[in-house]
């Protein structure tokens, strides 16, 4: 499985239920880390996403396919080092609050500010 990101600093902290749901049954180490972003009207995260219904685990968040050189994500990855960028093939399974619920989450990261 590969990182996973979820959301850092003031937002809320990752669900003990999503957690446990996309570790489950892995027995290789993760990496994760919260990512805190403030989307304005005018700002994108600058990322492409996909999801994948074939296993169970990857029913519950999203896969990073792209991260766009003029979005928020892009800013936050050129402020920190590896590995706590967001890269392709990442995995989100929490948005602010929202988890388990894919169509959500990307609603999440769609409209909030």
């Amino acid at each position: 499985m590969p990182p996973a990101a979820a959301a850092e600093g003031a937002g809320p902290a990752p669900n003990p239920q999503a957690l446990a749901t996309v570790t489950a049954g892995s027995t290789e180490p993760h990496l994760m880390f919260r990512v805190e972003l403030h989307k304005t009207k005018r700002g994108s995260l600058g990322i492409d996403v996909t999801y994948s219904p074939t296993a169970s685990w990857t029913r519950n968040g999203v896969f990073v396919t792209g991260v766009f050189e003029d979005g928020l994500v892009a800013k936050w990855n050129a402020e920190r080092q590896e590995p706590r960028c967001v890269c392709s093939g990442d995995f989100i399974f929490q948005v602010n609050g929202v988890h388990s619920d894919t169509a959500s989450m990307i609603q999440e990261m769609k409209v909030k500010q």
